[in-house]
């Protein structure tokens, strides 16, 4: 069963990363690749999981953030083998060299670049994520803001109330336990050249029983906290989802071992989940009434500011795709897609 994930993303605080814990459990190797733009990184591991899935084995597919249709990693857990776009934003050098990582040059196949347009685009290219981020920040202020007198501590104690009632209810009490919770982060949804992305499939795939919780208010934050501190005091498994946008925050815990999930309204929408968490209505009519204004006046500015930072991500993937172009002629194609083909075969039989 094949999943995709986000291990990196466009943040309000620029770019966020979490590939320092791709790959990195006992016995994997991970291969990290190099390579400039149009190099043949993203289809040299897109060859790669074609292989292995045609072979029946599973795949990780990590997305770029930048632009979604291109890989950025993959994992097959059977083998125990990771591969990984080690450039910028998100460069990796090996934890121990020949021991658990090793490099993959694909820049061997472009020879010396003759092309002026190449430092253009690269400058616009940056330019472009520099407001990107810029506006990423601004949208991340307005959505951190909580207005005083929604809610309150009852409120918030009564959030991690049916998150505790939830844990009872799918793992039951909290027991003795010999086991230490593993911990595994990963995005499901990413801000982008095409917009904003969940990974509702992979969700599904995981996880059969999902539970979506109330989030208009920034509830839902704290019922995954509470809903992961559960977790951990039964020493079970989970992935956590950060937000990408405010990393600091949760879009979802899914338990993959007991098909449960539960994922913010705000990330994903389903008509019949296995339980919807109505944390909405905790807000008092009253409170709600005397702040319906603030609310709605924040949910503009939040998302005029998200679309222009998605309207920089559209202009600097623009400018990515010229950088391919003009760096084309000067590759050996020929040469790069022989290599591809034994490697493919070396590594993944």
């Amino acid at each position: 069963m094949s999943v995709r994930f986000f291990l990196g993303a466009n943040s309000g605080d620029g770019f966020y990363s979490l590939y320092d814990e791709f790959a990195c459990s006992k016995g994997d190797r991970l291969y990290l690749i190099k390579g400039g733009p149009g190099c043949g990184k993203s289809t040299f591991m897109k060859r790669l999981a074609a292989r292995a899935e045609n072979l029946g084995y599973t795949v990780e597919y990590i997305l770029c953030s930048g632009d979604p249709e291109s890989l950025d990693g993959i994992y097959i857990p059977e083998l125990k083998l990771g591969f990984a776009d080690a450039t910028e934003p998100h460069v990796l050098e090996p934890r121990l060299f020949a021991i658990d990582c090793c490099y993959v040059n694909l820049g061997v196949f472009c020879s010396w670049a003759d092309s002026g347009k190449i430092i253009e685009f690269t400058a616009r290219y940056k330019q472009m994520y520099k407001a990107a981020y810029a506006f990423l920040s601004a949208a991340r202020t307005v959505k951190k803001v909580h207005i005083p007198g929604l809610f309150d501590e009852i409120t918030m104690k009564s959030v991690q109330k049916r998150a505790d009632t939830a844990l009872r209810r799918e793992l039951g009490g909290i027991h003795p336990s010999l086991k230490s919770s593993k911990v595994t982060k990963r995005f499901i949804r990413g801000i982008s050249c095409m917009g904003e992305i969940c990974l509702t499939d992979t969700v599904n795939r995981l996880c059969k029983r999902i539970y979506i919780v109330d989030d208009r208010f920034g509830l839902a934050d704290i019922y995954l906290k509470r809903i992961t501190e559960g977790i951990a005091e039964r020493g079970d498994n989970a992935l956590i989802c950060p937000s990408p946008l405010c990393p600091d925050e949760l879009d979802a815990v899914l338990l993959p071992e007991y098909g449960l999930g539960f994922v913010s309204a705000s990330v994903m929408q389903m008509k019949k989940p296995w339980r919807h968490v109505r944390l909405d209505a905790l807000v008092s009519p009253e409170a709600l009434k005397a702040h319906r204004a603030e609310l709605k006046s924040l949910e503009k500015q939040y998302r005029s500011l998200l679309e222009s930072g998605i309207g920089y991500l559209k202009q600097a993937k623009k400018y990515h795709d010229l950088l391919e172009v003009e760096y084309k002629p000067f590759i050996d194609f020929t040469a790069l897609g022989e290599f591809t083909e034994h490697e493919v075969k070396r590594l993944i039989g």
